[in-house]
């Protein structure tokens, strides 16, 4: 098969590919799960949804490659090893432009549902989106365009070849994710700073969704290793560092793009109470000093509701000494304007309301 053991950059981008892998996905089926309980399964869902799709395949590739010789130099590795690697990492490279541009799209449609009553949010978030899927199709157009036939790439044709294309369509699409990554992880703290939340709840909204300023920070840390594709003879050796923190960019923004959604999950709270029975016995003499009683509760399970006492939940066998020690209590809620409220059901938050 020609493949070769892992080493050099090769086992970072092996391990980083799995360990987001798993990650994402786990987060992921936890974010689609709570949106469906919520009800608030949304178009940014679907679109996330294809978004990982993708990015699953890249991380594959990527792993692959990483057993041909991806992070190694060209001395350390046989010719047919080369080829197969240099043509995995390059349609990895489509997959990586497009998942990244719909996981950015995502992102917007979401931000989408809170702004849509504020036109200058609205229209910035639009300029987001067609600035990436731009970015994208330059890149996409640039890299078919790297080699003449594009087979000459990995050696399968006789043509002519600029790499140095290649280097500069990644560094026009770098830029313009770093643009929009910060922008999307600065925007949500601005749109909900006015919503009626908790000051509490405002700053751990602002605080997740800040950690997708970590996936620009990565697309950064990319943009060094980008001049590696200029040189045709370590092609391989500048996949492993490229494409490590390519995944990370991508892994981590659905991750932290996924965080907030899970956000109703820390309002569950578990009480678990076990029954004891107790029995006091007495001499042949005496009558008994107590009576048997027992003592039964039951297992509760308190997800953002409050609950009634009913006469079941009473034990009556302690006579007058149990009364009036449960009173009923009267809760008045009220609402929030319809944009807070919309938010707050957007990102998994209960509305605001006094009691």
């Amino acid at each position: 098969m020609g493949t070769v053991e892992v080493a050099g950059d090769g086992v970072a981008l092996l391990y980083g590919a799995i360990i987001l892998l798993v990650l994402s996905w786990i987060i992921f089926s936890m974010r689609i799960g709570v949106r469906m309980w919520r009800k608030a399964l949304g178009t940014d869902d679907y679109l996330m949804f294809f978004g990982i799709i993708l990015f699953s395949v890249t991380a594959a590739l990527c792993i692959v490659c990483s057993h041909y010789g991806s992070g190694q130099f060209a001395r350390e590795l046989p010719p047919p090893t080369i080829a197969k690697g240099v043509k995995l990492f390059y349609v990895a490279e489509y997959f990586y432009a497009v998942s990244a541009t719909i996981i950015k799209i995502s992102v917007a449609v979401t931000l989408l549902r809170i702004a849509d009553s504020r036109p200058p949010f609205k229209w910035t978030l639009w300029g987001i989106i067609g600035a990436t899927v731009v970015a994208a199709l330059v890149f996409c157009v640039g890299i078919a365009n790297i080699c003449h036939p594009v087979n000459t790439l990995w050696g399968e044709s006789n043509g002519k070849c600029n790499l140095q294309l290649n280097t500069d369509v990644s560094l026009f699409f770098s830029a313009i994710e770093i643009v929009t990554d910060f922008s999307l992880s600065i925007m949500p703290a601005i749109l909900l700073w006015n919503v009626q939340m908790k000051s509490k709840v405002k700053a751990s909204v602002a605080v997740m969704l800040a950690l997708a300023s970590f996936a620009s920070c990565a697309t950064i840390v990319r943009l060094k290793y980008l001049t590696l594709y200029s040189d045709p003879g370590e092609f391989m050796y500048g996949t492993g560092k490229i494409g490590f923190w390519s995944l990370t960019e991508e892994g981590i923004g659905i991750i932290a793009s996924s965080l907030p959604a899970l956000r109703p999950l820390l309002s569950l709270r578990i009480s678990i109470t076990t029954s004891s029975n107790t029995a006091v016995a007495s001499g042949n003499a005496y009558p008994p000093a107590s009576h048997s009683r027992q003592r039964t509760s039951r297992s509760d399970i308190i997800m953002d509701t409050f609950q009634n006492l009913g006469e079941n939940d009473v034990d009556h066998s302690d006579g007058d000494s149990q009364k009036n020690i449960i009173k009923e209590t009267k809760y008045t809620v009220t609402s929030t304007p319809i944009h807070g409220k919309q938010s707050q059901e957007i990102w998994g938050y209960k509305n605001s309301s006094r009691v």
